[in-house]
């Protein structure tokens, strides 16, 4: 289920804005970490251990790798059982035990995010738990043979355009649907889906994938309207590039360089925890000020 990005990579420096500072200053270090940042982080990630999930049930999807597999990490390691769901059996099999070993409870639900009655197994297994709690969908990217060839929309094959929608749309609606009812009964719950920066860049590739994550921002609207009256939030995480592909770490962001992958985690911890209780409906953008980089289109004058 951790359908992740291969081989998108940035749209380079098309676009910039004019004036933005290059090259990077030279207080920047060589992950264009300004100086003095370190420490900063040190206080945010001390503050971040204090936020605690004992007792609650956490469905993550795309958890046998990348931003869903820190995440169902993280979720653990603060007191909460997870769900770990995952098309690759293999992989999320072998991260809920390491992450079950030193006594943190973690079990593997593997499944397809595009198969509605993988998404109601995965509800089944969170109620046999004691009721979902928290749904974090992580599972996600662009279609790996399409990119990898920079095949343009216009020339790309129906099982293309159905796989980006069913992946990074539809994935997300069929575990919302399917999770949501418990914590309608429980009277409280969030729900958080991972979106991208792709959602207002667009991608002449992957379009697809830039389409579905605009989508998403538009479908925790609604949750948060359906949620809201029993207690659900509803929220949408949007990042820029983050040091989980290496395609991903070249793309240029206001601050220098791309996110380390628990800076996106944090976010979605505070925004599931007791701290954002009155958050929710909203879409948070952690691009690095990626998109305050590129102008609108202009049409090119004509006579």
């Amino acid at each position: 289920m951790a359908h992740e990005p291969r081989g998108r990579g940035g749209r380079g420096r098309q676009g910039l804005v004019p004036g933005l500072p290059r090259p990077l200053p030279p207080d920047l270090d060589g992950r264009g970490r300004q100086a003095g940042d370190e420490a900063g982080r040190g206080e945010i990630r001390k503050a971040m251990k204090e936020i605690e999930f004992k007792g609650k049930v956490v469905v993550v999807t795309g958890a046998g790798s990348g931003m869903g597999l820190l995440a169902a990490q993280e979720f653990a390691a603060r007191g909460a059982t997870v769900v770990m769901c995952d098309v690759n059996a293999e992989a999320v099999s072998r991260a809920a035990a390491e992450i079950a070993a030193p006594g943190r409870r973690a079990v593997a639900c593997p499944g397809d995010v595009r198969n509605f009655d993988d998404a109601l197994a995965a509800a089944a297994m969170a109620d046999g738990l004691g009721g979902c709690d928290i749904l974090v969908t992580c599972a996600g990217g662009n279609e790996a043979r399409c990119c990898a060839s920079r095949v343009p929309f216009y020339e790309q094959p129906r099982e293309v355009l159905d796989w980006g929608l069913d992946v990074n749309l539809k994935g997300p609606v069929y575990f919302a649907r399917a999770c949501m009812p418990a914590m309608v009964r429980k009277g409280a719950g969030v729900i958080c889906c991972l979106g991208s920066v792709t959602a207002f860049e667009g991608d002449g590739v992957g379009a697809m994938y830039g389409t579905a994550k605009s989508g998403l921002v538009s479908f925790v609207k609604s949750l948060a309207l359906a949620g809201g009256p029993h207690g659900v939030r509803a929220v949408c995480v949007t990042p820029g590039p983050v040091l989980t592909r290496a395609a991903m770490s070249g793309m240029p962001t206001v601050l220098g360089r791309a996110a380390e992958p628990h800076e996106l985690v944090d976010v979605i911890l505070f925004l599931c925890s007791a701290n954002a209780s009155f958050v929710t409906g909203t879409n948070h953008v952690v691009d690095g000020g990626r998109l305050l980089m590129y102008q609108p289109y202009r049409a090119p004058e004509t006579k």
